[in-house]
């Protein structure tokens, strides 16, 4: 099966045809494409570096209950979920395009709310959450998978309609395609169903095919100094779409971050991905050794699923605020790979945060209370004050008095004699 360039860049697709995991020796790293669902168990014990980053453990945490993410539910726009082993909770799902074997949505879930492994080592970030499968994805007539732009539409708008019977409450695009007016109206349902909706900001074009390759592709027209792909990357460049960019923190191999992701002035902000570990096919365990940012908008999308546990009353946009204000950046400084910068997942469980439903933060109280310097008190007022006072000068006069008389006795004495 091969996989449409276009999808390859934006969704951080691997080359399908790698050799498949079945002799892969027990100390051999295997990544997650290498696995078909026939594929043998092969267990993978390593710590995932981006949860370890993040300080997930402790966020986890942080969350009440003993299954971080429960009670919320994360719709997964995709190429479709693997139930194998039970690694991954999916609900029943509503896939609107034909089935495809793919890995993509798989890894995506897993990273999301992967199953933790029986150390209690963590995989996804919010294992308690339970899993929508929407499947968007296709394969052509060419045994190429793609993206079905009407499935994805079809099922945006399937999720508003559940919003409430399923409470869904996070919804994970790790895609791209086109800006149309039907996506823009989707879009706007999720929204005002209260639904975080989290999407990648881009990955670098590698291929002509790929629809940005022309802007973005080697030796493209907006590359170079001032590049930005603010606007082009969809749908994380429409409003109220919490846009996710990867980081390179972990992965020696990248010297130069816009070799592999696309500097982007929409992006909100950024998660570490590579040596990630996720669910294969076949329900084991496997690695993401790639920067992308199909794997940080899932581990975003399980941030999320974390909050709105945490804050169960409170709406999407102060969800949203939460996550911007606590990021390792500055609000009022971002920039085009981080945003607000780095998410941070203990903060924004944890951080005294009181955004109003709109995601406003009021900045009066922090200035008025919380901000001034630490004085002196006034002190008491003393009414005998002045009394006193007196007191003392009239007592200094008479002292002074006395000593002069003693003083001038023996000279009064002598002249009487």
């Amino acid at each position: 099966m091969r996989v449409s360039a276009a999808l390859a860049t934006t969704v951080a697709l691997a080359a399908v045809g790698v050799a498949p995991a079945a002799h892969a020796r027990a100390d051999e790293v295997v990544t997650c494409d290498r696995f078909e669902a026939d594929s043998p168990a092969h267990p993978d014990d390593a710590e995932s570096i981006p949860l370890k980053l993040m300080g997930v453990p402790a966020a986890q945490r942080a969350v009440p209950g003993d299954r971080p993410g429960q009670g919320v539910v994360v719709a997964v726009l995709d190429s479709g979920i693997s139930t194998a082993e039970g690694q991954i909770p999916v609900l029943p799902d509503k896939p609107f395009s034909t089935p495809v074997q793919d890995w993509h949505g798989t890894a995506v879930a897993g990273l999301i709310a992967g199953q933790p492994r029986k150390d209690g080592s963590p995989v996804g970030i919010a294992p308690g959450a339970g899993i929508v499968d929407v499947r968007v994805f296709e394969t052509t007539a060419d045994n190429v998978v793609q993206v079905n732009s009407q499935a994805v539409v079809d099922g945006l708008n399937w999720v508003a309609d559940r919003a409430d019977t399923l409470n869904i409450k996070v919804v994970n695009m790790s895609l791209s395609l086109s800006p149309n007016p039907q996506l823009k109206a989707a879009l706007h349902r999720v929204d005002r169903a209260d639904i975080v909706v989290v999407a990648a900001s881009g990955n670098r074009p590698t291929e002509g095919s790929d629809p940005l390759w022309d802007k973005f592709g080697e030796g493209g027209t907006q590359t170079g100094l001032g590049e930005d792909a603010g606007g082009q990357v969809f749908p994380a460049a429409y409003p109220h779409v919490v846009a996710v960019n990867a980081t390179a923190d972990a992965d020696t191999e990248v010297t130069d971050l816009s070799s592999v992701v696309l500097p982007n002035s929409d992006t909100d902000v950024a998660a570490p991905t590579f040596d990630a570990v996720s669910v294969g096919l076949n329900g084991s365990n496997c690695r993401l050794q790639k920067t992308a940012t199909s794997w940080s908008a899932a581990e975003v999308s399980g941030v999320v699923a974390l909050l709105r546990a945490r804050f169960p009353r409170e709406r999407a946009p102060q969800i949203v605020a939460r996550l911007l204000q606590t990021a390792s950046g500055a609000m009022d400084a971002p920039t085009q790979f981080q945003g607000a910068g780095v998410v941070q997942p203990l903060a924004a469980l944890t951080r005294p945060l009181h955004p109003d439903r709109s995601g406003d933060l009021s900045m009066s109280t922090a200035v008025e209370n919380g901000d001034r310097r630490a004085t002196a008190p006034e002190p008491e007022a003393d009414v005998l004050a002045a009394t006193r006072e007196h007191a003392v000068w009239w007592g200094l006069l008479g002292g002074g008095a006395l000593l002069l008389a003693l003083l001038l006795r023996p000279v009064l004495a002598r002249r009487r004699d």
